[in-house]
């Protein structure tokens, strides 16, 4: 009986490694790169397969314990030593099998064994095992003042020119806390003649400093810049720069300029001003953009930075079909954000969410760093006219924070459909879902989450038989079972009169 088991098992084992190398390839790359060679030393069928593997993965941090960082220089130079090791496995040349590989290495600039890891990866470069490489490089430090940045900066510049293929194949480069010169960064971007994706997390030549961009032979479709110290930032020439995101400026006017950026689609710009920053003009800001599409500002519950304009927005945001206004403070409401639906003629997705953290005190330390918060266009918040809007798709994140209702702001637009201001709006839209997000934490357990499911579904019902895409996402925390009931009653009477809004026009569309 027992020979019979173990020859069961061997039979098992002997179908398992009788299965192709793709399935065997495929099976292993669902796994990071220290579980797949783990795996081949369990058997000699798959001894060979790490280093057939098409896309290699190296990141420090799944050679280090989660408790611990890197700023134990200890723990970062043991973890190196095995990512070295890892690499020469997955590296090695495959006999007579040639795979081209892609590699995501996450580094460590300053640790031993990084220029193993940097040769290895050359030499499979010119072993054309290699085509192209996304590379990371953090820091040992999360504080950092000029001379550690100058060091960084001039560590990351050595290894620059002991890597030359590296940097020429790298097609993602994500760069921390480095001051260089203005030479020195024109020569690196300037190197990586396949990079596409750019981020450079508190970089720059210097203290507000201006970057001038200029490389209309650059491939680079998707730029961060997050807490870079820049007084301005000139896209003099970024042909195929598609996506941008700016967080974290620090400088004191405009921090952005555009030339020749004929492909830029997506512009998010995310920052707390601060309170040497007055505010900007978005017009001005977005002038020399031709083609954005897609627009998020982000306010992190601070001061609304973005300075009341009139006709000149109607240029800047003639082609946005999406803008999404995020960090919202909630004591500014939501109605003045129809100022800005209404210079966006092609709106097809309007998105709202309020600022909601559970940390967000507002101390007289806070008010030394931020400024004041202030909203300059509280009081815009009437439709002049909705005759031209094309929206499909309203989103609103945050309904009650801290326990401040918003129902208000939504009963205000209830009154503007059943008025009639938004009639043509709710014609011109196709379906309507409703959203719940994060609906938990009631005080108690009587109104459970099963409870308000069917709520929701019933709501629902109601909603499939409108026109209108309106999402509603709401995150609450209720403080009693009446304010859960109060909301409900407000999401059940706002679907009802949305569904008799239908019929009727489904009446006039019919009598037509």
């Amino acid at each position: 009986m027992g020979s019979n088991n173990v020859q069961n098992h061997v039979d098992d084992d002997d179908r398992f490694s009788k299965l192709p190398d793709d399935i065997l390839l495929h099976i292993l790359g669902k796994t990071n790169i220290m579980s797949s060679i783990r795996a081949s030393f369990s058997s000699t069928r798959w001894r060979h397969l790490p280093s057939l593997l098409p896309h290699i993965d190296l990141s420090i941090w799944d050679f280090i314990h989660s408790n611990n960082t890197l700023t134990n220089n200890k723990v970062v130079d043991e973890a190196m030593a095995a990512m070295t090791k890892a690499a020469r496995i997955c590296l090695a040349t495959p006999g007579s099998e040639r795979v081209m590989k892609t590699a995501s290495l996450d580094l460590c600039l300053s640790a031993n064994y990084l220029y193993d890891i940097g040769e290895l990866v050359c030499e499979a470069i010119d072993n054309s095992n290699v085509k192209s490489v996304e590379l990371a490089l953090p820091t040992t430090s999360q504080n950092y003042d000029r001379a550690d940045m100058m060091r960084h900066a001039n560590n990351l510049v050595c290894f620059f020119d002991a890597m030359h293929n590296l940097f020429q194949c790298t097609t993602k480069l994500v760069l921390y806390s480095a001051r260089f010169s203005e030479f020195k960064m024109h020569q690196i971007l300037n190197s990586c003649e396949q990079l596409q994706h750019l981020e450079l997390n508190s970089c720059d030549t210097g203290y507000l400093s201006v970057l001038k961009i200029d490389m209309p032979n650059s491939k680079i479709s998707y730029l961060r810049l997050a807490s870079c110290c820049f007084e301005k930032i000139e896209f003099l020439c970024l042909p195929k720069l598609s996506v941008l995101c700016c967080e974290s400026w620090s400088s004191i006017g405009t921090p952005l300029y555009f030339g020749y950026v004929p492909c830029l689609e997506d512009l998010s710009l995310v920052c707390c001003a601060a309170k040497y920053q007055s505010g900007l003009s978005l017009s001005e800001l977005l002038h020399g953009s031709t083609s954005i599409k897609v627009l998020t500002l982000d306010f992190y519950g601070e001061k609304i930075w973005m300075l009341p304009e009139g006709k000149k927005l109607c240029t800047s945001f003639n082609k946005l079909t999406k803008m999404f206004i995020h960090g919202i403070n909630v004591k500014f409401g939501l109605l003045w954000t129809i100022a800005l639906i209404e210079k966006a003629p092609s709106l097809k997705t309007f998105g709202i969410e309020v600022w909601n953290h559970m940390c967000d005190v507002d101390t007289e330390e806070n008010r030394r760093v931020f400024s004041k918060r202030t909203n300059p266009w509280q009081k815009r918040n009437k439709f002049k006219s909705s005759g031209h809007l094309q929206l499909e798709r309203l989103e609103f994140v945050g309904f009650m924070v801290n326990g401040i209702s918003l129902l208000n702001d939504f009963d205000y637009l209830r009154g503007k459909i059943r008025g009639g201001s938004l009639k043509q709006m709710c014609s011109q839209m196709v379906d309507i879902q409703l959203l719940f997000w994060n609906i938990s934490k009631f005080s108690s357990g009587i109104w459970t989450k099963r409870g308000l499911n069917i709520g929701i579904s019933f709501s629902f019902s109601l909603f499939q038989t409108a026109t209108v895409p309106f999402i509603l996402i709401c995150s609450t925390e209720h403080r009693s079972i009446k304010e859960a009931v109060k909301i409900q009653s407000f999401y059940v009477a706002f679907m009802n009169e949305m569904s008799v809004a239908t019929s009727r026009l489904e009446v006039a569309n019919g009598s037509r």
